[in-house]
């Protein structure tokens, strides 16, 4: 197969994947909207018909459907939806079968150009949450991660053991200046995650010939992501990226992200 680009509704095109792609799934690395009302460009964060949990239910149980018999899905969510969120996913996939990690989303050797939000009484926050599904965890156990490691004078990436607190894997700021290194935006999106933390999941729960489905694909770093790990290790890894069409995201985000990054990598294979 190649890997593939889908624009339109992700329940759809994913309920169009299931023929040919049911247990097919090794990773899932997704950042879902938040339904924190912040102004997003591309996607809408709040407002859903029903309510929050309504709308991600037919998407997980896809996904459960999708996910191989060692699958993972990572998910990204803060405060808002957390308890929502870790419940449904524990009905879905079974207690067992659901983890929470904490993402320290800011750190002074990467937030170069941080603007500090105000204090919440009193208070900085600083983390989000990943919550990680298993299809089933009892026979799955993760690959180690390159976890950057200081050695006295500098940062050296080291294969570690993925650990239930992320860190050093870049931050909510350093994703935006990765975004304006390809646009020359920073404030494309609100909340996007570092290339280096989606690569690090996906080399957790991966094989070198594993398939990877974004299905809240957003600006495409998930993707990114897939090119560069298989870069680094010779893999051929393939990746389903699904984003919607609000604000015309797709074709003026995702896939020039994608296309600039095949170009500077010299990547050989289309999306």
């Amino acid at each position: 197969m190649k890997s593939m680009l889908i624009e339109g509704d992700n329940l759809v095109a994913m309920q169009s994947l299931l023929a040919e792609f049911e247990g097919k799934i090794d990773v899932m690395p997704i950042d879902p909207p938040y339904n924190t009302a912040i102004g997003y460009t591309g996607y809408k964060d709040s407002g859903f018909a029903g309510s929050w949990a309504q709308f991600m239910r037919p998407r997980l149980e896809i996904a459960y459907k999708l996910l191989s018999e060692h699958g993972v899905m990572f998910i990204n969510i803060d405060e808002n939806e957390f308890c929502s969120l870790y419940l449904l996913c524990r009905e879905i996939f079974g207690a067992r079968n659901v983890m929470s990690m904490v993402w320290k989303k800011t750190n002074p050797r990467f937030d170069k150009n941080r603007v500090e939000k105000p204090l919440e009484a009193g208070i900085r926050r600083t983390h989000e949450f990943i919550v990680v599904c298993f299809k089933n965890k009892a026979n799955t156990v993760l690959n180690p991660v390159m976890q950057p490691v200081w050695d006295g004078s500098k940062y050296e990436d080291r294969l570690q053991p993925l650990e239930t607190i992320i860190d050093d894997m870049g931050t909510n700021s350093s994703a935006k200046d990765e975004l304006e290194d390809i646009f020359g935006e920073r404030n494309l999106f609100q909340t996007p995650k570092p290339v280096k933390m989606i690569k690090e999941l996906i080399r957790a729960a991966s094989g070198k010939q594993s398939v990877v489905m974004d299905f809240f694909a957003g600006s495409g770093t998930t993707g990114q992501a897939v090119m560069e790990l298989n870069m680094e290790d010779g893999g051929s890894r393939k990746c389903i990226l699904i984003t919607n069409d609000e604000n015309n995201i797709c074709k003026r985000i995702t896939l020039p992200r994608l296309q600039k990054v095949v170009a500077l990598y010299g990547y050989q294979e289309e999306i």
